[in-house]
């Protein structure tokens, strides 16, 4: 409610009936006025079509879907996760075919990764472009992203 500072420590109890029917009146006006505001930016652009022609209509199936469930085939489920498992494990048996990648590595391990990609020698040697807080080389999503920037870059300039 727009008339209280603090809705945590407030006690909303001892509240007086003309004090909640301003701060209701309040919320009310001012909700009022930013629907206004909104539907007039969505309306200068395509947003509003999509909604009325797109989004609007499909919530009825959203909320059916999220009342009842989905329907799902089991045994197309088993085939796809099947099929899944085994393109995983066709592309980690290329990865261990890697220069610096041994039988025994744990591609899963950060240790192990740290190994393949910066320090063991006769692995990839890589300069590792980013640290963990502790200082040693990353292993995270963004550094490897970066990384893989970077080995792309180099080799286009060697094309």
């Amino acid at each position: 409610m727009l008339t209280i500072d603090n809705p945590k420590n407030f006690d909303w109890a001892g509240m007086s009936l003309s004090d909640c029917c301003q701060g209701n009146a309040m919320d009310s006006y001012f909700t009022l006025k930013l629907y206004d505001l909104i539907l007039e930016k969505l309306e200068g652009n395509s947003v509003m079509n999509l909604l009325e022609n797109v989004v609007m209509p499909s919530l009825e199936n959203f909320a059916l879907m999220e009342y009842h469930g989905l329907d799902v085939d089991t045994d197309r489920l088993d085939k796809v996760g099947r099929l899944l498992r085994c393109k995983n494990i066709n592309e980690e048996d290329v990865l261990y075919e890697c220069r610096g990648v041994d039988k025994g590595d744990n591609l899963s391990s950060n240790n192990d990764l740290i190994e393949i990609l910066y320090t063991r020698e006769g692995g990839m040697e890589l300069y590792p472009p980013d640290k963990t807080s502790k200082g040693k080389p990353s292993v995270s999503a963004p550094t490897l992203k970066l990384l893989l920037e970077q080995i792309e870059e180099e080799l286009k300039k060697r094309e």
